[in-house]
């Protein structure tokens, strides 16, 4: 009886995929933080902290983080591809 070769089974392919998601997360990240940067850039000696803990304030900075994020991960994701 002959040994065959431990072998491992080839693993498919990865699949292609094009940079068009990678892409839309970086323009919804952009999005999501030009008007938090448009705050900081046009009024950053009037802004005071009651200006940043009312509720208008913290919805401008979850969207700033969210743009952060979503840019990250964007670019985490097509690093990872390649």
């Amino acid at each position: 009886m002959t040994e065959r070769p431990n072998i491992p089974p080839e693993l498919p392919p990865r699949q292609q995929r094009s940079g068009c998601a990678t892409a839309l997360g970086i323009l919804v990240g952009l999005a999501l933080l030009f008007p938090m940067a448009c705050v900081l850039v046009i009024f950053p000696n009037q802004i005071t902290r009651n200006d940043l803990i009312n509720p208008i304030g913290l919805l401008l900075i979850g969207a700033a983080v969210a743009g952060i994020v979503l840019i990250a991960a964007a670019i985490r994701y097509s690093r990872s591809r390649s």
